[in-house]
């Protein structure tokens, strides 16, 4: 079998010289062997597509836009990308001057979880809109000697997209891909210049803080409210991809597909989701919980947006939570970064009396004083101030010597050594 596999590589590479990528293609339709169970993976709308001596497995489906995934209609993404073309600042989720019909929502399963080359993409495929409706295409490897079938059908696929969208696919995903495709490179397509959301980072920053853990199934549960019937655990797809391999029969693979399809449509939702919290907020619409819009104003000042992120803490300040002491927080900071001392030097002396700074807080009152407001008196006050609330950490002995030393400092400035 290797020796007849190694024969095929080196005749197809001979013909490689003689032919573009483009002009080798055979009939995709055109079958070479007979297919394990083909009958019944056409029950399974599995379609088996050809690529030299080899095969790729195939199954779409589509969906209207105005299908409910959860809380919301596919349709979403449209109404989503379509607002961030009218925002003027720069955030990461931003699809300012795309289409929905750029983004690729994409997501693969594999053989296990490492990101070495000895783990195998199985199952691959994503979601688009295109023509009015989602259209979701799944590609899978019916055993490890059909890799370059697998790859050449979906990279011709995708050529035309500019975005992905996944959850953990920079980190994991997209470099499986890149993996795997160095391997067969010289008989398929090159891999598209993508750029990439990845919803898991998004969703890190708005509900880490809140949610008990931001993988997808909890984030779909307890945000997007979509609930998986019969699911198969994820854990489980690698153990029935080796089963199916013994047995080629479609049965194992059956929960997979559709477990990967609820996937990439939850990616969909998800963007639309997350989205319309960033947007509606700052469009005064249906507002995010006031910690979702901290950590908004918080990714903003992230992405450089000082600005945005200072008028988004300001709203956030009446309250007598622990949001609004982390927002005045963060907003005196920005106010010293753009070195409105009094205005800071305000903020900061009223979190001095509070609960979850009053030694950051009192320091930069201290300092601010000394230095901007020249008066060693106050810096004296706000340093014994700061003093009294010390941090019970292994700092708490090097930031007690730094205090004393700035007070010596300026009684020596007043006289009363």
């Amino acid at each position: 079998m290797m020796k007849q596999k190694l024969q095929r590589m080196k005749q197809h590479l001979q013909l490689q010289e003689k032919q573009p990528l483009s002009d080798r293609e055979p009939d995709a339709d055109s079958p070479q062997q007979e297919v394990p169970f083909e009958k019944e993976w056409a029950e399974l709308q599995v379609i088996p597509h050809w690529f030299d001596e080899e095969y790729t497995l195939i199954r779409e489906k589509s969906y209207p836009l105005a299908h409910q995934h959860g809380r919301f209609r596919f349709s979403a993404v449209e109404e989503a990308v379509a607002r961030w073309q009218d925002h003027l600042g720069h955030h990461p989720l931003s699809a300012k001057d795309r289409q929905a019909g750029d983004l690729l929502f994409f997501d693969t399963e594999t053989t296990g979880l490492s990101s070495g080359a000895g783990n195998t993409i199985f199952l691959l495929g994503y979601a688009k809109i295109e023509e009015g409706e989602v259209r979701v295409k799944q590609y899978f490897l019916p055993g490890p000697e059909h890799e370059v079938a697998l790859y050449h059908h979906f990279l011709k696929d995708v050529t035309d997209r500019r975005n992905l969208v996944t959850y953990n696919g920079k980190s994991f995903d997209w470099p499986q891909v890149k993996t795997r495709h160095t391997f067969v490179r010289d008989q398929v397509p090159k891999l598209p210049q993508f750029g990439h959301f990845d919803l898991l980072h998004a969703a890190r920053r708005l509900w880490k803080e809140t949610l008990p853990s931001c993988k997808l199934s909890v984030v779909e549960e307890q945000v997007l409210q979509f609930n998986r019937v019969e699911d198969i655990p994820g854990y489980m797809a690698p153990l029935l991809y080796f089963d199916f391999l013994q047995e080629q029969h479609p049965d194992y693979m059956k929960g997979i597909f559709q477990h990967h399809e609820w996937d990439v449509l939850s990616l969909m939702t998800l963007y639309a989701c997350q989205s319309m919290l960033v947007l509606e907020w700052l469009q005064h619409g249906n507002r995010p919980s006031r910690r979702e819009a901290y950590e908004i104003a918080r990714w903003y000042e992230a992405a450089g947006e000082g600005e945005l992120a200072a008028t988004l803490y300001a709203q956030l300040l009446e309250g007598d939570d622990d949001i609004a002491e982390h927002a005045r927080f963060a907003y005196a900071a920005g106010l010293k970064r753009q070195a409105k001392w009094e205005a800071a030097f305000y903020h900061y002396k009223f979190l001095a009396r509070l609960s979850i700074y009053p030694f950051e807080a009192a320091i930069e009152c201290a300092k601010l004083a000394e230095h901007k407001r020249k008066d060693p008196e106050q810096a004296i006050y706000y340093s014994e101030l700061a003093a009294r609330h010390l941090p019970a950490d292994r700092k708490q002995k090097q930031l007690n010597l730094e205090l004393q030393k700035r007070v010596e400092r300026l009684l020596k400035k007043t006289g009363k050594e």
